[in-house]
């Protein structure tokens, strides 16, 4: 019996040893993911064992979805249990509803992450175990994920801050542990409901699947390591191949790939630069757009492909950009009161950074008060003494700003006179001299 409470203590102390061992600081601040079953009060009373051993911080988060009637008889269990092991415990509430287009299953764990991450001081630690794994890797199967999702869970994943000591332990062998370990935990009856893919999977399929390969969790957590390798040999190429191919701050992608690079390292530089913006994967289908109208875009030609609600992917000037979705204009009329920064009712920002010569003058400024609002149509704007006054609309069509951006730039006026077009120009009144005070003004979408 001790053999077994061995093996998966010892496990917790390789998984330990192979992400921390390095660490600088004395201590690892580790905030549990606890939801009161199985498997996360055994690695809770699992990390208890090892807190002095390996110099832990441990406090427990339980994440309430309010899909059960039961869920505050959990969080007082999870929080009861938290108090015998003398470990600081909070709960937060989260609402599935509020991204229904995720799904039950889906929002559920999307929020549970988001809400884990905005509570966590240290890193956040999760009872994912090989079975776990296995059930991941047919799920993506099934949906035809590429290598990232059958890559499956990492064991540490650095840029989330998730920690997962559990993940090559086997569930039989957690609940061995329970029950030599007198653990007590709750059952969830959502678990035993086959309408949600990963119960289906779990308690219909799987099974089977282990009664004719026992070994198969393992066998599948193996083939997810592999493919795992292969996603990072994919994101290594993609590296090199950014520092040719993009932008400074990675929000641009030069299309001269299209004729340096094969159809493979095309198809894989966009996945990492969508990910790299903190964009989700497209499907198949609008990936093979992208890349078929890249392949037969002509010079100057303007591309306009919809990833989500919220981003489109378009072309201009040999250059692809990730450009926000316009949703119907609204005019809009603010004052700019000296902040360093305004947030405009269309959720871009300004920004007003103090500088000496080029720029807008904080003399000629004066106290006079800037409005800021959007294009209405028949401005008129001099930004050089020596050209005459012009259509705003004629200048920005001559300019280097992209189609989608002129219609929507904020414009800054004095009174009912143009002064500055953030990105584009000051007035040629309103310039600041070589070494005059000014305020650079900058527009973020």
């Amino acid at each position: 019996m001790e053999a077994n409470q061995d093996k998966l203590i010892d496990e917790v102390r390789s998984s330990y040893a192979r992400h921390f061992k390095d660490q600088t600081t004395p201590s690892l601040k580790l905030n549990i993911a606890l939801s009161g079953g199985c498997d996360s009060m055994v690695l809770l009373h699992t990390l208890k064992q090892l807190e002095t051993e390996l110099n832990l911080v441990l406090s427990a988060t339980y994440i309430n979805h309010g899909l059960s009637e039961n869920a505050h008889q959990w969080q007082e269990f999870c929080a009861s249990s938290c108090d015998e092991l003398d470990i600081p415990f909070a709960a937060k509430s989260i609402n599935v509803e509020k991204i229904s287009e995720l799904g039950i299953e889906g929002a559920a764990r999307e929020l549970r992450y988001q809400a884990l991450a905005s509570t966590s001081l240290g890193v956040v630690t999760t009872a994912h175990h090989q079975n776990d794994q296995a059930e991941t890797f047919i799920l993506q199967l099934i949906r035809g994920a590429g290598l990232k999702g059958l890559a499956g869970m990492p064991e540490f994943d650095p840029s989330n801050n998730i920690w997962r000591p559990l993940l090559r332990v086997q569930r039989d062998d957690i609940e061995v542990f329970a029950k030599q370990m007198h653990i007590k935990y709750i059952e969830d009856e959502s678990n035993k409901d086959v309408r949600f893919d990963r119960n289906f999977i779990r308690r219909d399929i799987l099974p089977a699947l282990y009664e004719r390969f026992p070994h198969a969790s393992k066998t599948i957590a193996r083939s997810a390591n592999l493919i795992a390798e292969g996603l990072h040999l994919h994101q290594s190429i993609a590296e090199e191949d950014s520092q040719k191919y993009f932008s400074k701050n990675f929000t641009r992608l030069n299309l001269g790939m299209m004729q340096d690079l094969g159809h493979e390292r095309v198809t894989n530089l966009i996945r990492w630069w969508l990910e790299k913006n903190g964009h989700k994967m497209p499907s198949l289908k609008v990936m093979q757009q992208i890349i078929k109208q890249l392949e037969t875009i002509k010079k100057d030609a303007q591309i306009d492909i919809q990833l989500s609600k919220e981003i489109s992917v378009r072309a201009y000037k040999n250059e692809l950009w990730l450009v926000p979705i316009q949703k119907d204009k609204e005019s809009f009329e603010v004052y700019w009161q000296g902040q360093e920064e305004i947030i405009l009712p269309d959720a871009s920002t300004l920004i007003f950074k103090k500088q000496k010569g080029e720029g807008l003058s904080i003399k000629k400024l004066g106290d006079r008060l800037i409005r800021i609002q959007n294009r209405q149509g028949g401005e008129r704007f001099k930004p050089f003494h020596n050209q005459p006054t012009r259509t705003l609309k004629y200048l920005l069509q001559k300019s280097e700003l992209p189609p989608w951006e002129r219609d929507v730039i904020p414009l800054l006026f004095i009174e009912d006179h143009l002064v500055a077009v953030p990105s584009f120009g000051i007035d040629h009144d309103y310039k600041a001299n070589q070494h005059e005070d000014a305020y650079q003004i900058q527009w973020v979408r």
